[in-house]
């Protein structure tokens, strides 16, 4: 009789430990969700991509630039626009050196591409030969469209300036710096250029 309530007790205290290990770290009860997991609702989504500060501020810059013909001097909406990949310094500068400049990122050009899509079919380009053709003696920017340099954002604090030049033949060009201002609650927005402006 002893040894049969020894047997009992230790298949009772075998048993008790059997479920407090489970409860530890073994299967969870049904409709818990896995150990180390959080629930599906609790998760965070995951937020679309920022859209960097240059991709910004280029944005602007070529939305104001292709619409507005007294600053542009090109009276017709281009649907073609070529845009150097490399940001250059002297890009507002008829005269300047024109060297290579800085890349402007790959996630950069992708972003300004989405957000102006609907207003122009924008690709950035290594060469600016590659998309130039002669005619008549005047080279002129193929399918009626237009090369654009654009340089560095140069800020200020909630101030940036932005040189940009626009190109769509020997006798069509401007040059300028545009700038533009960090509004709360707006982003970055065109005020206006300084500088000097040059036309051919």
């Amino acid at each position: 009789m002893r040894r049969a309530l020894a047997i009992m007790a230790a298949a009772i205290i075998a048993t008790a430990l059997a479920l407090g290990t489970a409860g530890c770290g073994g299967s969870a009860a049904p409709g818990a969700p896995p150990a180390g997991h959080a629930p599906a609702r609790a998760r965070a989504a995951v937020a679309p991509q920022a859209r960097s500060m240059a991709a910004e501020v280029y944005v602007q810059v070529l939305r104001r630039y292709l619409s507005t013909p007294a600053e542009s001097s090109f009276s017709q909406a281009f649907r073609m626009v070529y845009v150097i990949n490399r940001a250059n310094p002297d890009a507002a500068d008829p005269s300047g050196t024109h060297g290579r400049g800085a890349p402007i990122a790959p996630l950069t050009q992708r972003q300004v591409t989405a957000a102006l899509a609907g207003m122009a079919h924008v690709s950035f380009i290594a060469d600016r030969g590659s998309v130039i053709e002669a005619k008549g003696g005047c080279g002129q920017v193929r399918h009626g469209g237009i090369l654009i340099t654009l340089g560095p954002p140069v800020s200020h604090g909630n101030v940036t300036r932005v040189a940009i030049n626009g190109w769509v033949a020997c006798l069509g060009a401007t040059w300028l710096t545009y700038v533009l201002q960090d509004q709360p609650g707006v982003g970055w927005r065109v005020t206006g250029t300084t500088g000097s402006m040059a036309i051919s």
